[in-house]
């Protein structure tokens, strides 16, 4: 009978003899590109962003012998999902990453889609979010596969599309929970391995429309004050009255020096031409939520500031919400990543809640306990020359496989 020693220490050496084969597998991801120009209200379900990257995991995981499932709103964008079954005793982990990236920035000094390796860092656009964390995620379950460990629960490895617009796609992660996606507990594949993040900021985005009336400035009518009426003018009074809104939040575990921000304006436009009176005026605003706050919350706070406002004509438009969430730290889920992480590391990771959102979200508002945040290291995320650790890549690999024992358990003999 082997001993969960006995386990991990086949898999470790598993993991080590894929090295090569990794990373040459990582850098294939990188050069499948992803990038992802859309924001969350056009996003085109007919545009194969993600596509060769699909392709490229499902090839990798039917040659494994997993059962192996492209899922989505189209052939063009489709979800990669594949099953590693247990014996059906324990529980069910979801290992979930996103395909697409962000585009790329014109002040990249190398080519981001070169997959270039210098020393310890492999270079690249997605490198660390998140196509290192994806491969990780994969030769964890090969490890398990070919090191011939019998699972109690079970592995879902879930690879989605369009989460980089802001998280909020009906295309990913919540298509695939709309159709049929369970588990007891998941782990989002964000970097780094210093936290295990216990959950995320939320997000509320804004349009704000203010009315004026058009008139020529030449006009008599406009130069006596009975024509016409700035939108522009009116929109820097509701710029006003937003000024330092408060928005209330509880002070939970995973935020503790955290607090919510109302950011407006973040881009304003109005005006169509310099001898004209404006007729409208539009304008957007952000804002950075911790537990205790909401959308129509928001909102209600907006109003308050702007219904007084004497003539003031506005509509206020919903672009994007998506809830704080958090998970207790005492879950066995980040018990056991933190203790392989120390084992493997050296060091315990911190126990925290990320600012940016992510995916987390859709499994915690559904009741499935999820780290909004766990991969390699690295650096250069959304900016030029990103890169992950090589060395980071096989230590992450390491703490996923063992985690996954430690969770879903060992089927007895």
């Amino acid at each position: 009978m082997h001993t969960t020693n006995d386990v991990f220490a086949r898999l470790d050496r598993a993991i080590q003899g894929y090295r090569e084969d990794q990373i040459a597998f990582v850098q294939s991801l990188i050069r499948a590109r992803s990038a992802n120009p859309f924001t969350p209200e056009n996003s085109d379900p007919a545009e194969p962003i993600e596509r060769e990257v699909a392709h490229l995991i499902r090839d990798r995981l039917f040659a494994l012998g997993l059962d192996v499932e492209l899922l989505g709103v189209s052939a063009a964008r489709p979800n990669v999902i594949a099953t590693l079954r247990g014996a059906g005793h324990g529980p069910t982990l979801i290992l979930n990453g996103h395909m697409d990236t962000v585009r790329p920035s014109p002040l990249w000094e190398r080519d981001p889609f070169g997959a270039d390796i210098e020393g310890n860092r492999l270079y690249g656009l997605g490198a660390l979010d998140m196509k290192a964390s994806l491969g990780a995620m994969i030769f964890a379950v090969q490890a398990l596969l070919e090191t011939g460990v019998k699972l109690a629960g079970g592995v879902v490895l879930t690879f989605v599309v369009d989460e980089e617009p802001g998280a909020c796609s009906a295309f990913g992660t919540q298509y695939l929970l709309a159709h049929g996606l369970r588990g007891d507990a998941a782990i989002i594949g964000e970097p780094s391995n210093y936290t295990v993040t216990t959950g995320h900021r939320g997000g509320y985005r804004f349009k704000l429309t203010v009315r004026g009336e058009a008139t020529h400035t030449g006009l008599l009518a406009w130069e006596r004050g009975d024509q016409g009426e700035n939108a522009i003018v009116h929109m820097g009074a509701a710029i006003q009255a937003l000024g330092g809104l408060e928005i209330p939040f509880e002070q939970t575990p995973a935020f503790p020096e955290r607090r919510p921000v109302f950011t407006f304006p973040t881009m304003i436009m109005g005006g169509v031409s310099i001898n004209a009176v404006p007729d409208e005026c539009v304008a957007y605003g952000d804002v950075r939520l911790l537990p205790g706050a909401d959308a129509d919350l928001i909102e209600g706070l907006i109003r308050e500031r702007l219904d007084p406002l004497p003539g003031l004509r506005y509509s206020l438009e919903r672009l994007m919400y998506v809830p704080a969430v958090e998970i207790s730290a005492a879950h066995d889920l980040v018990y056991s990543l933190v203790t392989q992480t120390a084992a493997i590391t050296g060091q315990e990771p911190a126990t925290k809640g990320c600012g940016p959102w992510n995916d987390g979200w859709m499994f915690i508002t559904r009741g499935i306990p999820a780290i909004c945040g766990f991969g390699p290291n690295g650096g250069g995320v959304h900016a030029p020359d990103e890169f992950v650790e090589l060395d980071s890549l096989l230590e992450t690999t390491r703490i996923l496989a063992r985690t996954i024992v430690d969770f879903v358990g060992v089927r007895s003999e």
